[in-house]
């Protein structure tokens, strides 16, 4: 059977891949139980040498936020119509450190972003929200209480994954009938110190490229650097990187194209919550992850659920939520409409070690 071109093979690999993002060739084929030759071919094919040339996945860094002294900022831009959502998207293209936007559509559309600021500019970039509110470039904002809290991730599993009817084996009444353990669950994770004297502005170059996916031959990224005007040899490409991997990168995780899953929905969920029904989320997350890609952020009564996952479970899942939620709002990801974001390199000032930070430069990228 074929999806989109892609055997069975190629998506259970995916799959695989993104239980193990950095996994090497012989533990992925022990684990999809083929040849490392195959498997190698496979990568090879999904990795864009194929008649498409097209690319079904990524493998992206997370980056160690305190380590690189910056918070993510979750925000929700009403857009009335399409002009507005236009000069929102633009004002994510221009600004410095913006790390993510997509488009949503609900009960009216919106655009969804994340911007990585430097600690202690958060009420700098609110308050440039609300200057953009007043000149009416968008109806309105909401900034999440997502600040500071520990994001829980669950990836796709293999043992719920039939290979032959191309489908996902999952029960969630045996989901939530299961028992959960309470000392499993996250605990926040300690705080970092910056680590920001480490690092020089070509360091910060070599960032700006892993986004584009990690697991390419290091001669690549050189050649991408190089472009840029950033030369490295190999030797010192391959130490500079694992410092980077040592201080500045919390795990991996795989963008997959929505070619290869085109039966998927990818949602935004918020809602407020009891600190009772939060902390029993947690929990039944860490003991039994979901096996469908999926982040969530939550405090104690409020949270943040992105989630892609095939349409008829994602039904189950906000059967599962609605009577234990309120101000719930569910809003549909327009997967081809997003765009992710690279670390700015000129915003690091490699003299002081620091990002820029002046009030003109967090509010200055205005695009009407």
């Amino acid at each position: 059977m074929r999806t989109n071109q892609l055997t069975a093979r190629h998506l259970q690999l995916l799959i695989a891949l993104q239980e193990d993002p950095m996994a090497r060739l012989d533990v992925l084929a022990k684990r999809v139980d083929l040849s490392r030759t195959t498997v190698a071919s496979y990568l090879k094919w999904l990795s864009g040498e194929n008649p498409l040339n097209k690319r079904y996945f990524r493998v992206v860094p997370d980056f160690n936020e305190d380590a690189l002294n910056m918070r993510t900022v979750d925000v929700f831009f009403d857009t009335p119509d399409y002009d507005s959502l236009c000069r929102v998207e633009r004002i994510c293209d221009s600004h410095p450190y913006t790390k993510y936007r997509a488009r949503c559509y609900g009960g009216f559309s919106q655009v969804f972003a994340q911007f990585r600021v430097p600690k202690r500019t958060e009420p700098l970039l609110e308050e440039y929200f609300q200057e953009l509110k007043c000149e009416e470039v968008f109806q309105d904002f909401q900034i999440l209480s997502t600040m500071s809290v520990e994001s829980i991730f669950t990836v796709p599993r293999l043992e719920y994954w039939d290979i032959d009817l191309l489908s996902w084996n999952f029960d969630w009444s045996e989901w939530l009938e299961s028992p959960i353990n309470p000392s499993s669950s996250i605990r926040p994770s300690p705080t970092v110190d910056s680590k920001l004297g480490f690092l020089s502005r070509d360091d910060v170059y070599i960032l700006s490229i892993l986004p584009r996916g990690v697991r390419r031959k290091q001669k690549e990224m050189i050649s991408e650097l190089k472009e840029q005007g950033v030369s490295f040899t190999s030797q010192d490409f391959s130490r500079r990187l694992k410092m980077l991997n040592d201080h500045f990168i919390s795990r991996y995780h795989v963008y997959v194209d929505i070619a290869a899953f085109d039966l998927y929905t990818n949602v935004i969920i918020t809602a407020s919550c009891s600190p009772a029904f939060s902390q029993d989320l947690k929990d039944r997350l860490t003991t039994n992850p979901l096996p469908f890609r999926s982040t969530l952020k939550i405090s104690d009564d409020f949270f943040f659920w992105y989630l892609r996952m095939p349409s008829s479970h994602l039904s189950e899942l906000v059967h599962f939520l609605h009577p234990n939620v309120h101000s719930l709002r569910m809003s549909n990801v327009d997967y081809t409409q997003t765009e992710v974001y690279i670390l700015w390199p000129e915003a690091f000032n490699e003299e002081s070690k620091k990002w820029i930070t002046e009030e003109s430069f967090i509010k200055g990228n205005h695009v009407g």
